[in-house]
């Protein structure tokens, strides 16, 4: 099956915006949690204020949406949450970007 036409058939309803007020169009990509089998993010940070969760979670987008080049003022939002954007790489096959796959994590009040 063609991943451009599962993730527009089964992703969630997504857009990105930035610090300046822009935002992009909808559009549609996987968001899941990252469930490690090592306690890598597990236990999450231990803050002056109690443990920091590390909701770290996978995105997998459309191949036309590269968050690679966006910057650290930039946010995707599904219909929940807003997420930051760690690290992101696009996968690419025969010269051509298939999908973009990326770790993001929900924004807390320290990152606003």
């Amino acid at each position: 099956m063609n991943i451009s036409r599962t993730i527009k058939r089964y992703g969630n309803t997504v857009y990105i915006t930035a610090a300046d007020g822009w935002k992009s169009p909808s559009f549609k990509a996987f968001i899941q949690p990252i469930r490690y089998k090592t306690k890598l993010y597990m236990e999450g940070d231990h803050t002056p204020i109690g443990i920091n969760n590390n909701d770290v979670y996978l995105y997998i987008g459309p191949g036309d949406h590269n968050l690679e080049k966006l910057s650290k003022r930039h946010r995707i939002h599904d219909k929940n949450y807003e997420y930051l954007i760690d690290r992101a790489e696009r996968i690419i096959v025969n010269d051509t970007t298939v999908y973009v796959w990326a770790i993001i994590r929900k924004v807390t009040e320290g990152d606003l």
